[in-house]
């Protein structure tokens, strides 16, 4: 597609936007002639160009930009912005716009928000293989699903990079400011949470965050109130309380939480609740009858 003022333009615009969180509109890639200047002008959705090679100039919110390759400046909607090519080393870049009621929280998850609209430093290649790689499924029309999930994926890891590039600014975020010893914690927590059902050596765990057994199990206490084996244990046997609601027996639901040996199971679950599982069961399913019979009353 020819345009005006530039050496080389394209565009490809997406056929099948959809009312979800994150739309990508449209992609491409432009190397306009010197001094070719778009602005002063406001768009209605987030546009993002990353300078593949020459520089150029970005003017937001009264303050100016001077950028080059492998710069990325955004634009967002509703607020004014011009830039212009350099006279003698004018820029080429790539861009993506983008829409969607999540997509200014998912851009500030990154570093980039409306004060603070610009990433440096990138792998200009790499990163026009992302901006390629969109517009290549746009280009190809492979139906609504297939284009939304495939643009969506590529330009998620684009904002991955993006995140990698602006790590320095997301140390300062909530989850940044935490010390090391609780940053280890909140690791094995996760995955007590998540992996609850299979074995769990203390030593390996706090051996893989880097800290000794005895370190970790003083940090960790001194974090939740419990020990790191008392945490998995509540996790386990809460899991239990809720597949024993299920037409799991008894045996499959002490598998389901991590405990292989089903009088273990029973043992620990009676500790905590005061009943074995099938005790357990039995008031469930009385309390059931119950309700049912007053319903009918």
């Amino acid at each position: 597609m020819d345009n005006p003022e530039h050496y080389e333009y394209r565009i490809q615009i997406n056929p099948y936007l959809l009312n979800a969180d994150l739309n990508i509109i449209f992609a491409g890639a432009a190397r306009p002639e010197p001094l070719h200047k778009i602005g002063p002008a406001v768009h209605p959705y987030i546009l993002i160009h990353t300078v593949e090679s020459g520089c150029g100039t970005f003017v937001w919110q009264g303050k100016s930009y001077r950028l080059g390759q492998g710069d990325t400046f955004v634009i967002f909607p509703g607020v004014l912005f011009s830039y212009e090519a350099d006279h003698t080393e004018p820029w080429s870049y790539r861009w993506v716009a983008i829409q969607g009621p999540n997509a200014l929280e998912m851009l500030k998850k990154t570093g980039i928000t409306t004060t603070d609209p610009i990433v440096r430093g990138a792998d200009p290649e790499h990163l026009a293989g992302l901006f390629e790689s969109i517009e290549r499924v746009l280009e190809q029309q492979s139906g609504e699903t297939v284009t939304t999930l495939a643009t969506d994926g590529w330009f998620r890891i684009l904002l991955a990079e993006f995140a990698r590039l602006n790590v320095h600014k997301l140390r300062y975020s909530s989850a940044g400011a935490l010390t090391d010893s609780e940053r280890a914690v909140e690791q094995a927590i996760r995955w007590f949470q998540t992996q609850y059902m299979l074995p769990v050596s203390i030593d390996k765990l706090a051996a893989s965050l880097g800290y000794h057994r005895t370190h970790f199990t003083k940090v960790f206490k001194q974090l939740t109130s419990q020990s790191p084996k008392q945490y998995i244990n509540q996790v386990r046997l809460e899991r239990a309380k809720e597949l024993l609601r299920t037409n799991l027996s008894v045996e499959q639901v002490g598998n389901s939480c991590g405990f292989t040996d089903p009088l273990y199971f029973s043992k620990q679950f009676k500790l905590w609740t005061g009943e074995s599982p099938s005790q357990f069961r039995e008031g469930l399913r009385r309390g059931a009858d119950g309700n049912a019979g007053n319903k009918k009353a």
